[in-house]
C-alpha cells in the first residue's frame, strides 16, 4: 500500500511495531521476520524515500523521521516500537527522541560514526564519479551478505546511496558525532542495539554513557544483517522486547 510517498505492509494486530529497512534494501528484506512475529503484533514494514515502492528523492535522517511518523499518524498508531537495520538504526534514534514510542531497537548501526564517517570521505571520489561500483564495493563486502540464507533484494543506485550520505560526506565528523551524541542522550524509552561482531570495550562504554536506556547485544560471527542470519533467534528477541515494553507501559 502507499500513502503520501511511502509504500508500506501492514500485518496483524496488538502493539505496533515499525520496520524500517538499511540503505539499498527495501521492506521486503523484513518478511521473515514478519513471518515468525505472526499475528500477535502490529507490524508496519515502510520502504524508504527512494527505495522500494515509495516515491520521494533521498532526504536527511530526520527528514526520514519525520515522513515516517506522519504516515504513523495517518495509519492511526499510537506510540510505536520502532526498528531500524543499519542506516536506519539511526532514523530510530531520531525517531525515539523527537515522536512519541515505546521503544527503538537499532540493528548494527554503530553509534560512534567518525570512523565510517572517515573512511566514505576518503571514498567520496569514486562515490560520486564513475566509479562508483568499485568504491561502494568495501561497504558491501563488509555487509556479508553471503551468510543470509534466502536471496535479498537490494538496489544498488548511484544516486540514492550518494543521497542519503550527502549529509555525512559534507558534515566534519566530530561535529556530526556530537549531534548524534545529543540526540541520543534526550532518549528515555527502553531501547535495544544488536550487532553482528564483537564491539571493541570503547564502543560499549560509549553507548552505556550517552543512550544508558539501551541494551547492547553482540551475536558475533552474524555480520551486518543478523536479523536475516538467524531470522527464529531476531523475531524471538525482538518479541521479547515487544512484551517488555508493553509491561513498562
Amino acid at each position: 500500500m502507499k500513502t503520501l510517498t511511502l509504500a508500506y505492509e501492514s500485518h496483524g494486530s496488538g502493539t505496533p511495531v515499525v520496520l524500517l529497512h538499511g540503505l539499498t534494501f527495501d521492506r521486503t528484506s523484513w518478511r521473515p521476520i514478519v513471518e515468525r512475529l505472526g499475528d500477535g503484533v502490529h507490524t508496519v514494514a515502510i520502504d524508504l524515500p527512494a527505495h522500494g515502492e515509495s516515491g520521494g528523492s533521498p532526504c536527511t535522517l530526520d527528514e526520514v523521521a519525520a515522513q515516517v511518523h506522519e504516515l504513523v499518524e495517518q495509519l492511526g498508531i499510537d506510540r510505536p516500537i520502532v526498528v531500524g537495520h543499519s542506516m536506519s538504526g539511526a532514523v530510530v534514534m531520531l525517531y525515539a527522541a523527537a515522536y512519541p514510542t515505546r521503544g527503538a531497537v537499532v540493528v548494527d548501526q554503530p553509534f560512534d560514526i567518525r570512523p565510517f564517517a572517515r573512511f566514505a570521505k576518503q571514498l567520496e571520489p569514486g562515490l560520486r564519479g564513475p566509479g562508483f561500483e568499485q568504491a561502494f564495493a568495501p561497504f558491501q563486502e563488509s555487509m556479508r551478505l553471503d551468510l543470509v540464507r534466502e536471496p535479498l533484494p537490494q538496489a544498488l543506485r548511484q544516486d540514492v546511496v550518494v543521497g542519503y550520505w550527502e549529509q555525512l560526506l559534507r558534515s566534519d565528523p566530530e561535529e556530526l558525532q556530537a549531534w548524534i551524541d545529543r540526540v541520543a542522550a534526550t532518549i528515555v524509552v527502553p531501547g535495544l542495539a544488536l550487532f553482528g561482531k564483537t564491539l571493541a570495550d570503547a564502543d560499549r562504554e560509549r553507548i552505556a554513557a550517552m543512550a544508558p536506556t539501551v541494551a547492547v547485544e553482540e551475536w558475533d560471527g552474524d555480520g551486518h544483517c543478523l536479523h536475516l542470519v538467524e531470522p527464529d533467534r531476531f523475531a524471538a528477541r525482538l518479541r521479547r522486547f515487544v512484551d517488555d515494553c508493553d509491561a513498562h507501559g
